[in-house]
């Protein structure tokens, strides 16, 4: 599966798209990895959104939280409508974003539940090697303990999984942190001295399920995809108390896979009016916002690339009913300090 995605994204279209990006960035050495998730709803699609977005010094990262934040104070869950500023300052900016919608996606293992448990235990396996083998080169004490512990959380899951554990959890792990550091690395692998690729995922049971293997597998993946090179992979702790401190930032994955997890890309329609927003002003004729449906069957894997485009049409319907729902607010607005 993961050679099947990599074959496509070397192709010459999907280059070009990441080196246009790289060059309106300017090739920045340090990166955020954000991440998003939309799983088992009955009402929307299996979705996971990765946002990359560069690092550049702390002022501009204060007033990108801050502009965030400003725009929309909370996620898209309590939010009655997205700022169109936002999206078309997020474009701008710009931010790159690639997601996958996963069919079945226990069956991209195996057909059968004995063939996606042992595909789970192998690919446990896989990485506790690594880590075995990185011990012996281990930089310093901090860094050996670290990979130590990675090895007995990883055992510990391997002979759960064997033992007969369920293993749903671990796929979808496996599933987020191979896709993800795959796409990442694909993108980033020809910056120049490249520094730093942070991981801020969204606090849920992919992080925190498992014994939080997720990070460990995370960092062995991304190494390996970027062939070995000497980057920091810091990664924010998933039991952080409260906000996180990139809660600003999550703004962005989250509104991005809620509106793909809505859209339905074969007879397009959407639940909410303010995923129109997301679509219509953040994606549409996007080349950086990248969907992509990942299934498997009696052929074999497929991996395809889905797109939001507008037209003429589209846009007078959006911007009539983002100045019918500007006016409603204003008047509304009005309305309430009449009272007071």
């Amino acid at each position: 599966m993961i050679q099947s995605i990599k074959n496509q994204l070397e192709e010459k279209e999907a280059q070009d798209i990441f080196e246009a990006y790289l060059q309106k960035t300017d090739f920045p050495k340090k990166w955020i990895v954000l991440t998003d998730y939309c799983l088992d709803d009955p009402n929307k699609a299996n979705v996971i959104t990765f946002v990359l977005l560069h690092y550049k010094n702390e002022k501009e990262h204060t007033e990108l939280e801050q502009k965030i934040l400003k725009l929309q104070e909370s996620d898209i869950k309590h939010t009655r409508y997205i700022s169109n500023s936002l999206m078309r300052y997020l474009r701008d900016l710009p931010v790159f974003s690639f997601s996958f919608i996963l069919d079945k996606r226990e069956l991209l293992f195996g057909d059968t539940p004995a063939a996606q448990k042992k595909a789970v235990v192998e690919n446990l396996i896989a990485v506790r090697d690594c880590y075995q083998q990185w011990v012996n080169t281990a930089p310093n004490t901090d860094i050996a303990n670290y990979y130590q512990e990675s090895i007995k959380d990883l055992d510990r899951e391997i002979k759960q999984v064997s033992n007969g554990k369920k293993y749903n959890g671990h796929v979808d792990i496996l599933l987020t942190a191979a896709l993800g550091t795959l796409y990442t690395a694909e993108i980033l692998k020809n910056v120049p001295g490249l520094e730093v690729v942070g991981w801020l995922p969204d606090r849920d049971k992919i992080t925190q399920s498992c014994g939080g293997i997720a990070i460990s597998i995370f960092h062995c993946m991304l190494h390996n995809h970027l062939g070995g090179k000497d980057v920091k992979f810091p990664v924010a702790d998933p039991n952080i108390q409260g906000k996180p401190f990139y809660d600003a930032l999550n703004r962005i994955p989250d509104d991005i896979c809620a509106a793909v997890a809505d859209y339905t890309f074969a007879h397009p329609r959407i639940s909410k009016e303010k995923f129109s927003h997301v679509l219509h002003e953040l994606m549409a004729d996007n080349p950086f916002m990248r969907v992509h449906r990942l299934y498997k069957d009696l052929t074999g894997y497929h991996f395809s690339t889905q797109f939001y485009n507008t037209n003429l049409w589209k846009s007078i319907m959006f911007y009539l009913r983002t100045a019918v729902r500007e006016v409603t607010g204003l008047v509304n607005m009005v309305r309430k300090k009449i009272k007071h």
